[in-house]
């Protein structure tokens, strides 16, 4: 049976110099720690396909593509008007004292995409990509709420910014309406990169309970799907970790 497959390569072999990660085995790394230049490809692949890529040494992950989700806040009561010169959580955080502005930084937020017309986002520099199959605007707004904590500016004499400064925002829209998945998200992850990204941010998870759910639904019984459910959870794991490793 041939699956939707992540698959993330090296475009050429990497040099032998060895570097041993706790107990697992040793991971081929180019000498000097040299960023390699990857291939991150989606594919339908059996079983036997599966295998020979494996057998590929430029071969880093594959990994299943799985549903993600957003990681929603929990339901409060409504919010107290701010009061002062800037919100309460960049107190919290010491943001309001802190003398680093994000000045020179790159962040990307992969999330639900952005309002950049809102007057927290006037002239900061940004670039904008969709990764979904729906609007680029961001019908939810979570995307919006985390990007103008990261670094929005002002809004009638309010703080909201933790980092004011940033030297350009990177907004990708991964999270639709019915979520995402992990293919999409690794590429959004290696364009943010490609961009220039020092720091993402992705406020996302794996949806393993849907995935099981899913598999329930296709006739599987409850033990197999949980097992699928968790090697494809591994794999995924695996990509995102051998993707920020490059």
């Amino acid at each position: 049976m041939r699956e939707k497959y992540v698959v993330l390569r090296t475009k050429e072999l990497l040099a032998p110099t060895i570097e041993r990660v706790g107990a697992a085995a040793p991971r081929m790394r180019r000498a000097g720690d040299a960023p390699q230049t990857i291939e991150l490809s989606e594919s339908q692949l059996s079983q036997a396909e599966r295998a020979d890529l494996r057998r590929d040494p430029r071969t880093q992950a594959i990994a299943l593509s799985m549903p993600m989700k957003l990681i929603k806040p929990v339901a409060d009561a409504e919010p107290s008007n701010e009061t002062g010169s800037s919100t309460w959580g960049l107190a919290a955080v010491g943001a309001d004292s802190s003398p680093f502005s994000g000045q020179g930084v790159n962040v990307a937020v992969l999330d639900t995409g952005i309002d950049a017309g809102h007057p927290a986002f006037a002239g900061v520099p940004m670039v904008q990509r969709n990764f979904t199959a729906e609007s680029s605007d961001d019908t939810n707004g979570h995307g919006t709420h985390c990007a103008g904590t990261i670094f929005g500016q002002d809004v009638n004499g309010l703080r909201i910014g933790v980092a004011r400064g940033i030297n350009k925002a990177i907004i990708g829209k991964v999270l639709g309406a019915g979520g995402g998945g992990s293919a999409e998200i690794a590429q959004a992850i290696n364009w943010a990169a490609a961009e220039g990204a020092h720091i993402i941010s992705m406020s996302l998870g794996i949806d393993f309970p849907g995935y099981v759910n899913r598999l329930v639904g296709q006739s599987l019984p409850i033990q197999a799907a949980t097992s699928l459910a968790l090697e494809g959870y591994r794999a995924n794991i695996n990509l995102f970790t051998q993707l920020a490793r490059l």
